[in-house]
């Protein structure tokens, strides 16, 4: 897949060298990339989920395809990622996840990479089921995955030392406008 666009982002397939680059600098990232990378990326807790996904895609290289960069085309700054987590293509499903950096939030670039990302997913064969999860005091992401139009599940609600945590699901039969 590599890339898809929209009016304002790239969103990038994260490969298994620029994963690497992350993990050794963001002066890597951009020297392997090409892209700026905003100074506030990756996110505390991005980063440390990164060796475990370098792990993943050393095994299982075709999984880079769930999740991407997201790029401000008039900045060409590398500004948050997106993607899913799981095993679609043994399960069906994918959970999604995503951030961008403070300086760059409330703009609605994550609605914009989101419904994207969304109408690719729905075209891929092995993908039957998306959803999300957002600590119940999140806002900014409930309103982003309400607006995509993910549905609260009420009777998967969990709770965690952080918070409670709850789960939305996209309508797989709706189709992206």
């Amino acid at each position: 897949m590599g890339k898809l666009e929209t009016k304002r982002l790239l969103l990038l397939e994260y490969n298994l060298e620029w994963i690497q680059a992350t993990i050794a600098g963001v002066d890597e990232l951009e020297r392997v990339s090409g892209y700026e990378v905003s100074r506030d990326w990756p996110g505390i807790d991005f980063f440390f989920y990164l060796p475990y996904v370098l792990e993943n895609v050393k095994k299982e290289p075709e999984m880079t395809k769930w999740t991407h960069l997201i790029v401000l085309k008039e900045e060409n700054k590398i500004i948050g990622e997106i993607g899913g987590q799981g095993k679609p293509e043994e399960t069906g499903e994918i959970e999604l996840g995503y951030s961008i950096v403070p300086g760059y939030q409330n703009q609605g670039y994550v609605s914009e990479a989101l419904m994207e990302l969304l109408a690719w997913l729905q075209v891929q064969p092995e993908i039957k089921r998306i959803f999300a999860r957002s600590f119940e005091t999140n806002t900014h992401s409930i309103q982003v995955l309400k607006k995509a139009g993910f549905v609260y599940q009420p009777d998967q609600d969990k709770v965690e030392s952080r918070g409670r945590i709850v789960l939305w699901e996209y309508p797989m039969n709706q189709g992206v406008s």
